[in-house]
Formats: C-alpha cells, sequence, structure tokens
C-alpha cells in the first residue's frame, strides 16, 4: 500500500511542477493598425515591431540597441525617412514606428510589402541584423492622368484647348466634373481664373476629350503656363470622392504676325500715285477675312480708301494690296511715312487689329500733267490762221475727255479757241488745232497764249490743269499766213477782173 502511494506522489509532482520555457534567439514580427494607403501623397505609416518567439511556448531572447530601417524595396513606393533607435526590446514587448512614405499617384492598387532591416545585439553581445516586412494596402479607385493637351489659342487671342484625359483607375467614376485653375492672369477661362466641364460616367481605361474655352493675354509669351485640373466623382459606393491636383502645361501659340514686303510707290506731288505691296500671313494659323488698313497724319496725303480686303490667308499665304494716295500741291517731294495694319477674324470669329506697321515711301518733284509744244507758231503781224499744237499726256496714267481752251490777249486773238481729246494715253501725243488772228499793229516779237486743260484722270475725277504758256511769234516773214491787208487787196483784184469779164462778154 504504501508503495502504491509512493509512486502515486512521484506522479502528481511530474504533473505539478512546472516546466521551463526553452530560450530562442530574438525574432522580429510586424503588424500594422492602418495599412491603407492614399497615393498621390505624403504621409506617415505607423507599424508595430515586436520580439516575439515563433512558438507561443518559447521566449526570445532580449535585443539590445535595436534600430530599424524601412525601404521601398522593389515597390512603387519610396521611403523618405532614415534609420529608427528603439534601445532594448524584451520577449512580447511591441515598440511603435512611425516613418514618412512617399505614394506615387500612379501606384496600383494591391499590397506591397515594404522590407525592414533590423540591426540589434543579441545576448552574446554580437550584432545580428535580419529583415522583416510591413504589409501596405492601396484600394481600387478612380485614377485620373492627362494623356495630352492641344492649346490651339494665340497670344493676344482666344481659342479652345482640349485636355485628353484618361480614367487609369479600376474603379467606375461617376458623374464625373473636371475642374481647370490657372494660376496665371496671363491664361483665363472665359474671362475667369477657373472652368468646370461635366464628363459623366467614366469607366476604368476610358479616355475622355474635354474642350474648354481659353484667352491669353497680349503680354503673355509663347511658353508653358500651369494649369491645375481636379477631379470630382461619386465612387462605387456613391462617395463623393475628389482627385488630387493634377497639373499640366498650356502652351499657347505665337501671336497672329504679319509681314508687308515690296511696298512701291507712284506718288508725285499735285498728283493721284498708287502705293503697293505684299502682305504675308507669318502666324501658325490661317487669319480670315484680312483687311489691309492705311493711315497718315500728314495732311497732303489723302488716301481715296483706307482699307483693302484681301481675304483669309493660311499660314504662310500672300496676297498684294495698292492704295489710290492723292498728294496735294502744297506737298513737298521726299521720303513720307504711312501706317499699316492688318485688320482679320480668329478662330473664334473674333475681329482683331495688328499693331501697326511704319512704311516709308518716296514722293516724286511735282511735273505737268501735260506737254505743250506749238507748231509752226509764227505769224506776220496783220495775219491769222491755224495754230497747231502737240498734246503730250506727261501722266503714268491715261486720261479722257480732255478739253483744252486758249486764251489770248491783244494783239492776238482766237474765233476758236476750244479743241477736244476723247482719250490720251500716257505718253501718247495728239495734234489739236486753235483759230490765231495777229492784228496788223503787232510788234515783231514773241506774244505768250495762255490754255489750260479740263481732263478726267483714270480714277473718274474730274480735274483742270495748271495753265501753259504757248509762245506765238510775230515777224514780217510770211511763215503763219498772208497779211490782211495783202488779203484784201487780192480779193478787191479778183473782183475788178470779174467786172471786166463781164463787160467784156456783152
Amino acid at each position: 500500500m504504501s508503495r502504491r502511494f509512493l509512486v502515486l506522489s512521484l506522479v502528481v509532482m511530474l504533473v505539478t511542477v512546472p516546466i521551463a520555457a526553452s530560450a530562442v534567439d530574438a525574432r522580429f514580427e510586424t503588424s500594422v493598425p492602418e495599412p491603407t494607403l492614399q497615393p498621390g501623397t505624403t504621409q506617415e505609416l505607423t507599424f508595430q515591431l515586436t520580439n516575439d518567439a515563433e512558438d507561443p511556448d518559447d521566449r526570445a531572447d532580449t535585443a539590445g540597441d535595436v534600430e530599424v530601417t524601412v525601404r521601398g524595396g522593389d515597390t512603387p513606393i519610396s521611403v523618405r525617412s532614415g534609420p529608427r533607435s528603439l534601445g532594448t526590446m524584451q520577449d512580447g514587448a511591441p515598440q511603435s514606428v512611425t516613418v514618412t512614405v512617399n505614394v506615387p499617384a500612379n501606384i496600383s492598387a494591391g499590397t506591397y510589402d515594404l522590407p525592414v532591416t533590423v540591426d540589434y545585439v543579441d545576448d552574446t553581445d554580437d550584432r545580428e541584423t535580419t529583415t522583416v516586412t510591413v504589409p501596405v494596402r492601396i484600394e481600387e479607385r478612380a485614377r485620373f492622368v492627362v494623356e495630352d493637351v492641344d492649346a490651339n489659342v494665340p497670344v493676344d487671342g482666344s481659342g479652345t484647348v482640349t485636355v485628353d484625359v484618361t480614367n487609369a483607375g479600376e474603379e467606375t467614376a461617376s458623374n464625373a466634373v473636371l475642374t481647370f485653375e490657372s494660376a496665371n492672369a496671363d491664361v483665363t477661362f472665359s474671362e475667369s481664373a477657373s472652368t468646370r466641364r461635366f464628363v459623366g460616367e467614366w469607366e476604368p481605361n476610358e479616355t475622355k476629350s474635354v474642350e474648354v474655352d481659353a484667352t491669353v493675354a497680349d503680354s503673355a509669351e509663347t511658353r508653358e503656363y500651369a494649369v491645375d485640373m481636379t477631379a470630382q466623382y461619386d465612387d462605387v459606393d456613391g462617395i463623393a470622392t475628389s482627385s488630387r491636383t493634377h497639373s499640366f502645361g498650356l502652351t499657347p501659340l505665337s501671336e497672329q504676325t504679319f509681314d508687308v514686303e515690296d511696298v512701291e510707290s507712284s506718288l508725285r506731288v499735285g498728283d493721284d500715285g498708287t502705293l503697293s505691296g505684299t502682305v504675308t500671313n507669318t502666324g501658325e494659323r490661317t487669319a480670315r477675312n484680312v483687311v489691309v488698313l492705311l493711315e497718315t497724319s500728314n495732311p497732303n496725303l489723302s488716301p481715296l480708301e483706307t482699307e483693302v480686303a484681301v481675304g483669309s490667308l493660311e499660314a504662310g499665304g500672300s496676297a498684294e494690296f495698292d492704295f489710290d494716295v492723292e498728294v496735294a500741291d502744297a506737298a513737298e517731294a521726299g521720303t513720307r511715312q504711312f501706317g499699316l495694319s492688318m485688320q482679320y477674324r480668329d478662330d473664334e470669329g473674333t475681329q482683331r487689329t495688328t499693331d501697326t506697321t511704319d512704311v516709308r515711301v518716296d514722293v516724286a518733284e511735282k511735273r505737268d500733267e501735260f506737254v505743250v509744244d506749238p507748231v509752226d507758231a509764227e505769224f506776220a503781224p496783220g495775219s491769222g490762221g491755224e495754230l497747231r499744237i502737240e498734246l503730250t499726256n506727261n501722266r503714268d496714267t491715261a486720261v479722257t475727255d480732255v478739253s483744252a481752251k486758249l486764251f489770248a490777249d491783244a494783239p492776238l486773238s482766237s474765233a476758236d479757241d476750244e479743241a477736244f481729246v476723247s482719250e490720251l494715253g500716257p505718253g501718247e501725243t495728239r495734234t489739236i488745232t486753235f483759230d490765231l488772228s495777229v492784228g496788223g499793229s503787232a510788234l515783231e516779237k514773241t506774244y505768250p497764249l495762255s490754255m489750260d486743260f479740263q481732263y478726267v484722270t483714270a480714277d473718274g475725277d474730274t480735274r483742270i490743269s495748271d495753265a501753259y504758256k504757248v509762245p506765238v511769234t510775230v515777224n514780217d516773214t510770211d511763215s503763219g499766213g498772208l497779211p490782211l491787208p495783202v488779203l484784201g487787196g487780192v480779193a478787191l483784184l479778183l473782183v475788178l477782173l470779174g467786172a471786166g469779164t463781164y463787160y467784156y462778154r456783152r
């Protein structure tokens, strides 16, 4: 009996006496209370690091001088923080570690493991290194990427900006609205710094082309201007969500420009002339309904028309223009300045006018409209006859309805003092004839006749020329007609001869 009792007692003692836990090397585990990261942000990530044996019945050795370093590894996530010192970590005692991470905006949804290097001193005072991971999660979402920007708006003009945006995320965005905002006053949207466009339902991998109206100031440059875009939408759970801000560059077209070449002038003091040239569209787009405008502040220069329509000009296209300009008699010959500007309509149909370009042209000396050369203008005292004058058009253009008027003072007179030429081309000469009588008391010398002309120019203007002096020479030599007394004696002789013949026949 006592022997059985002894055996039972030994068994009870073996059962009730605790067995000491085994000591194992330090071992580290991580846990993340909030593992979800937001794309396109820089944020803090906090996790727990615990020195814990894998078997609950074992005890991890104490780790001393613990230092942890979190890295991005082969994930798109980058870690901005350096090593963290945790000191001594005993078995089962967790330590909180916080680091700053950069999460790319275009990161795909899924789970990513960030490697954590743990350096520590073990119970034998040896420095050990081990690596664990911190799991983080990127949730599925709608994600927007600006694919392309086409800005068809010039400096000092208006136009459209087309932005291609793709939902590169994994979820559909509903009731999407895009907001565009410019931070520079040189770029505005319908006279506002921002504008909104409703896009609606937006499937994953779907690209939307969104057009907005934009205006670029004349003070702007041909460079990229930053525009911010944000998307507001409802996610798959119907929760209103805003995307991060996306920035893109808007480069306006160069200002619409024109070049004026081959400027020529036929201007002359006291005459009508032409100012002509060629205008070329040196801009990057078509200029519609182009009108060349002419201006001058000189009171002696009078354009008959101040604008010439040359039609639409494509980029690089050219057209000729010419203006008729009247130059007053009071003007002086020399170089004169005119201003030329171009009026046109842009792609939006808005009428615009360029800055004025100064052009310099020459105004020639005044010249007579006609050249008057008398033919056989020599008469004897008391004689008379035809006075023939060669009339030459000295202008660069034809004239019509030329009426010549002769003015004679005693001892010269004319019973037929007018002549008419229907048309006279430039440089053309015609002979006009007048009746001229010289009084018997005229002295032998040169007498002046005056004459002027009324005519119609090629532009349809009726003008009266300056007076022209025509020299007539009076000389005893019979070169212009018989003297009047001689003519009278001849007439009387003829009468007497006729009377004698009649009397003899009777």
